[in-house]
């Protein structure tokens, strides 16, 4: 009987010990400081250009990546979009995006505005738990001008802080008269 006993017990400490051991490593790697905010996702707002800015919905837009591999529309026939994340490329210094006007007689021409964003990549080193993410410091933006008057990074580079770190300016008359 104590033989049976010992068997069993051998049985269920391999899997017992092997949870025990698994239970205490899952619990060692959680580590809170992971659950802040660790993307440097750039967010982009739009304001109208003039001269008392003012946060706009602009309706009928596609926002695509240029020069990206694979499917790099961002978004697609959109009604009322006042702000959009704009991911930057961390295999270069530079991403493009088109802006397509879809609406009116920009969507009759087939118009579209193109921003280039140009900047240095900047890895920052959060902690051995979380490893790294990446700040982008802007050295110049380029932009077509169909629709759009400026683009602007008032900060001066894209972190993890959770705003809008990047403005889009349109000339909301040339919209109106439409």
């Amino acid at each position: 009987m104590i033989s049976i006993i010992s068997r069993y017990i051998k049985k269920l400490a391999g899997p017992a010990l092997f949870l025990a051991v698994q239970a205490a490593l899952v619990s060692g790697c959680s580590n809170e400081e992971c659950y802040e905010n660790q993307n440097s996702l750039p967010l982009a707002g739009f304001y109208s250009s003039e001269e008392q800015p003012q946060a706009i919905s602009i309706d009928s837009l596609t926002i695509l990546g240029v020069g990206v591999p694979g499917d790099s529309i961002l978004q697609d026939s959109v009604r009322s979009l006042s702000e959009v994340y704009l991911p930057f490329r961390i295999d270069q210094g530079s991403t493009t995006y088109e802006i397509r006007y879809l609406g009116g007689t920009a969507g009759l021409l087939r118009l579209s505005d193109f921003i280039t964003f140009n900047y240095d990549i900047i890895p920052q080193f959060v902690s051995s738990a979380c490893g790294a993410v990446y700040y982008y410091k802007i050295n110049s933006i380029q932009h077509t001008n169909n629709y759009i008057d400026s683009v602007t990074c008032p900060g001066g580079e894209i972190t993890n802080v959770n705003s809008q770190n990047l403005r889009i300016y349109f000339r909301v008359k040339i919209f109106d008269e439409e």
